[in-house]
């Protein structure tokens, strides 16, 4: 199932982020494909102001993982010079009730999960798109309980 979706700003992009954190449920990782500026650091703070009410989240670029309230996991993979994410216990962060958030999963390809949602932005400044594609069950009902716009 892929769904495309167009954004005319940053704001927009944020309040996509949140109304994809109603769509998600635990157990499920999110994958943010993207050029450096597309969007992606914008629409997961969307999705982590609605998931825990804090209203700014800074991107984890130099820790590259950051935990949440309620078993949401961001990462930033951008600084990642291996593809393996074992060393984060990748398996133990995506347990049944967690969500992960993955930017620049490009760079860890061989050890993401096959259950995701994969998110892929496009455009920088005002103005850009997205297209969404399930890889799993759990993937396919999150984009049928997407509701965009709200």
């Amino acid at each position: 199932m892929i769904a495309r979706i167009a954004l005319r700003d940053a704001e927009e992009t944020r309040a996509f982020g949140a109304a994809l954190s109603d769509a998600v449920e635990g157990g499920l990782a999110v994958c943010l494909f993207g050029a450096l500026g597309a969007g992606k650091t914008t629409l997961c703070q969307g999705f982590i102001a609605a998931r825990t009410g804090i209203p700014y989240a800074p991107s984890p670029t130099f820790t590259l993982l950051q935990a949440y309230p309620g078993e949401l996991y961001h990462l930033d993979l951008y600084r990642l010079e291996r593809t393996d994410l074992q060393e984060f216990g990748l398996e133990e962060i995506l347990a049944p009730q967690a969500v992960l958030l993955i930017e620049w999963p490009e760079r860890a390809a061989a050890a993401l999960p096959e259950e995701r949602l994969e998110v892929r932005l496009d455009g920088q400044g005002e103005g850009r798109s997205l297209e969404l594609s399930a890889r799993g069950e759990r993937a396919e009902q999150a984009l049928r309980r997407l509701r965009w716009p709200r």
